[in-house]
């Protein structure tokens, strides 16, 4: 296989093993691009390791590896590694979901209408919270005009400046695995920044899958507008994990349509995803149940509290 150009970060055009393997981890489990390689691609694992550390991508290529019976075959200590850090994953996984569905119940007493986007929500919604998506930070989306009464009232709450900017925000933990959270409080999408966009967008937040009865629901952007936004982070920020939850949410069970308006960046994401899997069809397949009569995106409701 030739190998890719300098696309995602890390750039892997001087080892095309690393790209072979991070590529294979990207794909879904299941589907036809789902893909087996061969004891050459993948031994020695040290070069790949940094690769995938790197990448932010340990956890999924150690799911890989396990998927596709590689796990077994290697040495005690490594299989022991690749586990550990699937359940510190897990762990983390569970403190970010607890503490992002917090600040969101904070936030909705408030009257600032908030939900969980990126790894976080991810996490649950793409990888069934099985410890395979990294992340290291919880990202929240707000309206920009309640940017400062956010950042004042989860001060209140414990959390403090990093210095990064106004809207990243730390909190520690007396935990000894994971001792705190950065909390990056977002104003705009990667695919749009106008508030009456980001205000529709909020209106149209639902839970993210329950995947344990001990934790709060956790709203996260619907299906459409969690796609669109991942597909323009592609194509401005070019980095892997962010190709895989592209091609979790193509996998993703839906109804195609020709009908919704895709953001130009958008669309950019989608045929990079294309120029790499070509099988992926000429349009992203968004979900009917978000698309208004006129073409549009509906402005339905859960109730998960706070306004739009």
């Amino acid at each position: 296989m030739t190998p890719a150009p300098a696309t995602f970060f890390p750039d892997t055009t001087g080892c095309p093993r690393a790209y072979r393997l991070l590529r294979a981890a990207c794909e879904p489990p299941g589907t036809a691009t789902d893909v087996r390689l061969v004891d050459e691609d993948i031994r020695p694992l040290g070069e790949l390791l940094e690769y995938a550390i790197v990448a932010k991508m340990l956890c999924l290529f150690a799911d890989w590896l396990d998927r596709h019976g590689h796990t077994t075959g290697l040495a005690r200590p490594m299989q022991q590694f690749l586990r550990a850090q699937r359940r510190l994953n897990t762990h983390r996984w569970r403190m970010h979901h607890r503490e992002a569905a917090r600040v969101i119940t904070i936030l909705a007493g408030c009257g600032v209408p908030a939900a969980a986007i990126n790894g976080i929500a991810h996490a649950s919604l793409l990888y069934h919270a099985d410890g395979s998506r990294q992340s290291s930070d919880v990202d929240i989306l707000i309206p920009a005009e309640a940017a400062d009464d956010a950042v004042n009232v989860l001060t209140r709450c414990g959390y403090y400046a990093t210095g990064r900017r106004t809207t990243a925000l730390h909190r520690d933990f007396d935990d000894p695995l994971v001792p705190g959270l950065t909390l990056d409080l977002s104003t705009r999408l990667a695919h749009t920044s106008e508030p009456a966009d980001i205000a529709s967008v909020l209106a149209r937040r639902t839970p993210a899958p329950q995947h344990a009865a001990d934790l709060e629901p956790l709203p996260i952007l619907s299906r459409n507008d969690g796609f669109l936004h991942t597909l323009a982070r592609v194509a401005a920020q070019r980095r892997w994990p962010a190709l895989a939850d592209a091609l979790r949410y193509s996998a993703h069970p839906t109804t195609t349509t020709a009908v919704a308006v895709v953001p130009a960046s958008a669309q950019t994401g989608w045929q990079l995803l294309r120029s790499y899997w070509p099988q992926l069809p000429e349009r992203p397949p968004l979900s009917e149940a978000d698309i208004g009569d006129a073409g549009g995106i509906t402005t339905r409701r859960p109730e998960l509290g706070g306004r739009p």
